[in-house]
């Protein structure tokens, strides 16, 4: 943070933050974890944090003792948006973010479009939004708690899948080395996000693994789960968490995509590169974004027909003209 947004943030009294629309652990833990630095260090000051969109019971821990949406004043001295690569994957509060005099852009997402006025913090080498987060923080001298530091911890373990990203760096290790000297059970949090898997997930990755679907030369991946699988198998959007991941693991593979219907024909895609593709530019083609590795957007309509328009876009960007599908 510069001396000027700093300056903003000391005479700042009512501050907004918010995040995208269908949030993940790090939209969530980057937004309550500033929330609680500010508060931390400036207790006079008014933080409210709004999110768009529906929050999957998986991340109850994170919202405990948290105030999500409140009854929002009439107008904010500034607004962080955080983890967002456009203003229009906030949702309904892109408004409240443009009638703000001060917006503050903080994201890891390489497809960021820069839209802050006030500042634009953007580092695609960084594994999350929690650990720019962090390194804000500490470069500032703010005073961090067990409380922050476990919601920062939350935030970069989900993002990297338990530290297996290709996002994660020297500096993502350092930070965590940091992280783990406050005091709370992070052997729990592994626990909990990736060694938790209930029979409903169980079986939506048996599912999952069913569709996949092999292109040029086994270098592309893709899966599916139709709405009607949430429930006939009473599963949650959130048991999907790193399904996609199984298929950027593959030998060979170099994309992998998951596509997920949320709801009838409403596709949610996940997508993953071993480095050679970079799948937020992909992403980008369909309003989404992200990063060389990670990338999501969502999208309108028949999920095969979604599935078709990303092999288009994908197979070039492999260096391979036939499409050579191959169904496991």
């Amino acid at each position: 943070m510069n001396k000027l947004v700093k300056d903003i943030l000391i005479d700042a009294k009512k501050i907004a933050i918010v995040s995208h629309t269908g949030p993940d652990a790090d939209a969530l833990c980057s937004s309550f974890a500033l929330k609680n630095i500010i508060k931390n260090n400036f207790d006079y000051k008014y933080v409210d944090v709004f999110i768009d969109g529906e929050i999957g019971a998986l991340y109850d821990p994170i919202l405990r003792d948290e105030v999500v949406n409140p009854t929002p004043y009439n107008s904010y001295d500034m607004v962080y948006v955080l983890d967002c690569p456009n203003l229009g994957r906030t949702g309904k509060y892109k408004d409240l973010i443009l009638n703000t005099p001060v917006i503050v852009n903080i994201d890891h997402h390489a497809t960021n479009e820069k839209f802050g006025n006030g500042a634009n913090y953007v580092s695609s080498n960084a594994s999350s939004t929690c650990e720019i987060i962090y390194l804000m923080a500490k470069a500032n001298n703010y005073e961090l708690n067990n409380l922050i530091a476990k919601e920062l911890y939350q935030g970069i373990i989900t993002d990297t899948n338990c530290f297996t990203a290709n996002s994660i760096t020297k500096r993502t290790h350092q930070v965590i080395s940091e992280l783990l000297g406050y005091k709370f059970d992070h052997e729990a949090i592994k626990t909990y996000y990736f060694k938790n898997n209930s029979f409903a997930k169980t079986k939506l990755l048996s599912k999952a693994l069913l569709s996949m679907k092999f292109y040029a030369d086994n270098k592309f991946t893709t899966m599916k789960i139709p709405y009607e699988l949430f429930n006939k198998l009473d599963a949650s959007f959130e048991d999907t968490l790193g399904i996609v991941d199984n298929g950027i693991n593959v030998t060979g593979s170099e994309v992998s995509a998951i596509l997920i219907e949320s709801a009838p024909n409403k596709v949610y895609v996940s997508l993953r590169s071993n480095g050679k593709v970079n799948v937020g530019d992909i992403a980008k083609n369909f309003n989404g974004g992200g990063s060389l590795a990670l990338a999501a957007f969502q999208s309108v309509g028949y999920i095969k027909e979604i599935e078709a328009e990303l092999v288009e876009k994908v197979i070039p960007e492999l260096g391979c003209i036939d499409e050579n599908e191959i169904i496991f």
